[in-house]
């Protein structure tokens, strides 16, 4: 009696996982969860390449004042470190862009009718088998629950993702993305440039003109270290989402998959082994 309703356990959970499969309920919201990563990681990125040319532009025009006697200040070389983070932060997020493009094309993979097709089959075999108390062959549960988590991980991924991020990265990601464009958009000495004018013009602009070059010199150099800490600590976030989150999802996803197949982590007796007696 306790052996049938293990069979007829298996057989609802089975049936659970194949309307999954097919009725797709969390593909869509996925998707939409992870058009939203993607777009954040692409203004990052266009604002990395923006601000990467603008440094690039400005340390080829050789800027060089001549203070005193013989002294001479290049502020190209005050912005050296700054375009090298730069330039790993556009690495970074065109490798979270990636990350994120790659979860759209596997959800769309992982939910097209043949994938779907192919464990359709996996899970009603295993089911026929179970009611019908016929031989189960010790690789059909192992690579049905292997193709299970298969059409489902990247879905769950995508949705547990998004909610990390807007219960704990949300805040870190606005409050850095939104220092970083008002540090892009300020001026670094004290002049008052056009509001029209380009961050590569308000630079020039304000180390042409008279006055205190040296003092603007460090201003430079102090809205450079700015910019860098919040390049670093919105990188940070990025990396959380599309590095150390997936690496702790799919080791979880190892464990589950050894867990379910493994009869000694099984919750109710030999639920997804043969018989021994088969």
């Amino acid at each position: 009696m306790r052996t049938s309703q293990h069979r007829a356990l298996i057989a609802l959970l089975l049936a659970a996982a194949l309307a999954a499969t097919w009725l797709r309920p969390l593909d869509a919201l996925a998707e939409r969860h992870v058009e939203a990563g993607l777009k954040r990681a692409l203004i990052a990125f266009a604002s990395a390449r923006t601000l990467n040319a603008v440094l690039s532009v400005l340390q080829e025009a050789s800027v060089s004042f001549q203070v005193g006697a013989g002294l001479a200040v290049k502020p190209g070389a005050v912005l050296e470190p700054l375009d090298d983070v730069v330039e790993q932060f556009s690495n970074l997020m065109f490798v979270a862009t990636a990350s994120f493009a790659v979860q759209r094309l596997m959800i769309e993979i992982l939910s097209s009718w043949p994938v779907c097709a192919f464990v359709s089959v996996l899970l009603a075999a295993w089911a026929a088998l179970a009611l019908r108390r016929r031989g189960l062959p010790a690789w059909l549960p192992r690579l049905a629950v292997a193709a299970l988590i298969l059409r489902l991980a990247v879905p769950v991924l995508a949705v547990a993702g998004e909610a990390v991020h807007w219960a704990v990265l949300e805040r870190p990601y606005q409050q850095h993305a939104g220092q970083l464009a008002a540090l892009e958009k300020s001026d670094p000495g004290p002049a008052k440039p056009a509001a029209n004018e380009s961050l590569l013009d308000k630079l020039k602009g304000a180390l042409a003109q008279g006055g205190d070059v040296v003092k603007q010199v460090e201003a430079l150099r102090s809205r450079a270290q700015d910019i860098v800490e919040n390049l670093v600590r919105l990188g940070a976030v990025f990396i959380v989402q599309t590095v150390v989150l997936p690496s702790l999802y799919f080791g979880f996803l190892f464990w589950l998959y050894r867990a379910l197949t493994t009869a000694r982590f099984a919750a109710a007796p030999r639920l997804l082994q043969p018989p021994s007696h088969l």
